[in-house]
Formats: C-alpha cells, sequence, structure tokens
C-alpha cells in the first residue's frame, strides 16, 4: 500500500473510532435520562439494521457479478481510483479535480480482468463528463490486501517496473486476489 493508501486508511480508521465513542457518549447520557433498557434496544435495533442492509447490498452485489460471469464477461469489481492517480496516468479529471495537483477523493469506477491486463472504467456520469479509463498491462506488479471495516473492502495496490504504485480501493478483495493469482489458460 502507498503512502497515500495508508494515510487514507489511517483517516478512515479515526473517523469510525471517533463515530463509535460519540454513539457511546450519546447512549450513556440517554440511558441516564430514559434508563439503559430502551437505549439497549434500540442500539442492537441499529446494528441488525445495519447488518441486514449490508448484507442484502454486499448479497446483490454478488448476484449481480455471478450474472455478468455466467454470461460470458470478464470477472469485474467495483473499484476507486485515487484523484492523484488518475491525474499521473493520463486520465482527465472531472470538474474542480482537474485543477489541483494535491486532491484528495477518489473516482468511482469499475475494474476488469480482460486478455490479463487491469482496465479500471469510470462511471458513466464521469464518462460522460470525459474521464477516461486506465489500463495496467501485465508488466505491472499487484498486491492485494484486505482492510479492516464492514463489507468486503480491499486495496490492490499494483507497481509499475519503473516504481510508480497506484492504489485502487476495490470490493471483494479475496475473489480478486484468486482470479489474479488463477493460472492463465
Amino acid at each position: 500500500m502507498t503512502e497515500y493508501g495508508r494515510a487514507r486508511e489511517r483517516r478512515r480508521r479515526t473517523r469510525a473510532l471517533l463515530g463509535t465513542g460519540y454513539l457511546a457518549a450519546l447512549a450513556a447520557l440517554l440511558g441516564l435520562k430514559t434508563g439503559w433498557v430502551p437505549v439497549a434496544a434500540t442500539l442492537l435495533g441499529l446494528l441488525v439494521l445495519m447488518v441486514v442492509v449490508l448484507w442484502v447490498v454486499m448479497g446483490r452485489d454478488a448476484r449481480a457479478e455471478r450474472r455478468r460471469r455466467a454470461a460470458g464477461q470478464a470477472p469485474s469489481w467495483p473499484a476507486q481510483l485515487p484523484v492523484q492517480a488518475a491525474l499521473l496516468l493520463g486520465a482527465k479529471a472531472p470538474g474542480h479535480h482537474a485543477r489541483r495537483a494535491d486532491e484528495v477523493g477518489e473516482l468511482f469506477g469499475r475494474l476488469t480482468l480482460r486478455d490479463g491486463s487491469l482496465h479500471w472504467e469510470p462511471r458513466s456520469g464521469d464518462r460522460n463528463r470525459g474521464v477516461g479509463s486506465v489500463s495496467f498491462d501485465r508488466s505491472w506488479a499487484a498486491e492485494v490486501v484486505s482492510l479492516w471495516g464492514p463489507g468486503a473492502q480491499g486495496c490492490l495496490t499494483l507497481t509499475s517496473p519503473d516504481g510508480t504504485a497506484v492504489d485502487l480501493w476495490i470490493r471483494h478483495p479475496e475473489d480478486l486476489r484468486r482470479t489474479l493469482t488463477a493460472p492463465v489458460g
């Protein structure tokens, strides 16, 4: 993972811990006012709701990918490409992103494995605004790391022969790792 990726994960982890601390403090204050049983029931209900929503979204995504692969399409994964990497690789960034070299953020898209090469395509809205696709041929070394947190999240670090490293934030890292290490044939 690049330094940009490590900084992004630190920010994400810090926000998650601060949010959890805020929720705990809010629950404690509310518990003093209303009693612990309603607060515990509400927190448990929120937890169950979050798990169910995550399960539905992740299941829908997995079913759609199975249908795509059954229809003969190439394997693909939802992926976010950092704006800095997009600018570095020559993909135009939309709007105000194109004017800032120090931009922090990601462009949403889809990573597809075709003919042994990885291709990142932006979502249709960004494609309509002129954002181009990025291709990584076989010379780019790939490393897939699973990340902490809900859902199947991961980081794909691609390193070119000249040492340029790019992080892509992906869903379903285990599937991507299996697909990349499968024998070509």
